[in-house]
């Protein structure tokens, strides 16, 4: 048994909306019509639009139907109203084929016939009116004129509602067949649940974003603090030195050397360094044949004196690791070279080992090339990561240039990058050990 049907549940199209517009007919009495309308000249409208309705034109027979039906400009005739509705409705006006579906439902102006305005609302519904679709879905749904068919309902509610009729959609929440057992009870806890974690996963992405800007504000202000402190040690010492002249440290020995002998050793030490300089600046590495740097002699008797009589040469000490550094330093060069002329390729193939090996200004250079895509692929999770770690080394450049990053990704763009990040950082661990 079907439930009765209220007709105010039913959805009037454009009853108390203005007439169709004057583009739809090029006569200019139509026109006229239309802004003697829209003045509120509703017996002047009446007037110019009555000779067309009567010549067939169904934008007018709609627009004075809606005047019969309201009682503007004329006497309220409901039944003169069905029967302009019907002639536009025969000519395919969608407007007037609601409405004289409706008026067929309630009685007004005509007998009440629900099969015919059925067929009237189907029409629109074929033409895609979204206010058709839900009033014939209602009638399928009920059983009203036509068969009871809810699945019929549902694809017309989901046609209407696709549009943007809210009524269709709440009809879809309502039917009975679509809720399950319970009610829809678990369908709404699992629906809150989701929405709690969605809320949580927000809340989460906007604490780390703000403790990134933390690390970030407290990395750039340790390198402003570390800088404050070198120039102002740099300039107590310049005040000191302005005051009492340079502090000059002078190794004291028991005899002064020969002044020849002295001059002799500041040269070979200068050109020791040249070639130490010009070795590096062609190879990563200094040649073996580098010849060290000497000391000046000490007095052959104190020397022997020293030794126990037999005098030995001076082992020269390890400076491996000041080349391996100065080698560092010349290929983050190399590479900042090959970026300025453009070869971005060979510039990410130099930077790459370095910033593996964790060397902050690498690692910079090479984030601001994934960033930008330059000679390797675009990557701004790569990029985040690489500033991040140059960053934790105090690299005051990579936390600027991370703030940046971190205030052009979204919440969950953030999070997913600390994510990569760290999965980063333990790949690089593991492959140390």
């Amino acid at each position: 048994m079907t439930k009765p049907l209220s007709v105010l549940t039913f959805a009037l199209a454009l009853a108390m909306a203005a007439p169709l517009s004057a583009t739809a007919q090029d006569d200019d009495a139509f026109a006229r019509g239309v802004t003697a309308y829209e003045d509120g000249d509703y017996e002047a409208a009446a007037e110019l639009w009555a000779p067309l309705a009567e010549d067939g034109t169904p934008e007018a027979q709609r627009n004075l139907a809606q005047l019969y039906r309201l009682g503007l400009g004329v006497e309220r005739d409901n039944a003169r109203a069905y029967e302009l509705y019907t002639a536009a409705a025969e000519q395919n006006s969608v407007e007037a084929q609601v409405n004289a579906a409706f008026l067929l439902l309630t009685g007004e102006g005509v007998e009440k016939d629900p099969k015919q305005a059925a067929l009237w609302f189907a029409k629109a519904a074929d033409q895609g009116d979204a206010l058709a679709q839900f009033n014939l879905g209602l009638m399928y749904e009920k059983g009203v004129g036509v068969p009871q068919d809810r699945d019929i309902a549902r694809e017309l509610y989901q046609l209407s509602a696709n549009q943007g009729q809210k009524r269709a959609l709440a009809r879809l929440d309502a039917i009975e067949d679509d809720l399950p057992p319970d009610g829809g009870e678990t369908a709404r806890r699992e629906r809150d649940e989701q929405k709690a974690e969605k809320e949580a996963r927000k809340a989460d992405a906007e604490r780390e974003r703000k403790r990134q800007e933390a690390d970030v504000k407290r990395v750039t202000s340790r390198a402003k603090a570390e800088k404050d402190s070198a120039e102002k040690s740099k300039m107590e010492k310049a005040t000191a030195e302005a005051k009492t002249g340079p502090i000059l440290i002078i190794e004291k020995v028991e005899s002064e050397p020969d002044q020849d002998a002295g001059e002799e050793s500041e040269k070979a030490a200068v050109a020791a360094t040249r070639n130490a300089e010009a070795a590096f600046s062609k190879a990563p590495q200094a040649p073996k044949g580098t010849p060290p740097v000497r000391r000046k002699p000490e007095n052959r008797d104190t020397a022997n004196s020293k030794s126990g009589g037999s005098a030995k040469a001076a082992t020269p000490p390890n400076n491996t690791a000041d080349r391996s550094q100065t080698a560092r330093i010349r290929q983050v060069k190399d590479a900042e070279t090959a970026y300025k002329r453009g070869d971005f390729r060979t510039s990410a193939r130099l930077l790459a080992p370095l910033a593996q090996e964790g060397m902050p200004l690498a690692q910079f250079w090479l984030g601001r090339m994934f960033n930008r895509g330059e000679g390797v692929k675009l990557d701004r999770y790569e990029a985040y990561s690489l500033w991040r770690s140059a960053a934790a080394s105090g690299s005051e450049q990579a936390a600027t240039a991370l703030a940046n990053l971190s205030n052009r990704l979204g919440p969950e763009e953030l999070s997913r990058a600390e994510s990569y990040h760290q999965s980063r950082v333990r790949r690089m661990a593991q492959s140390r050990n």
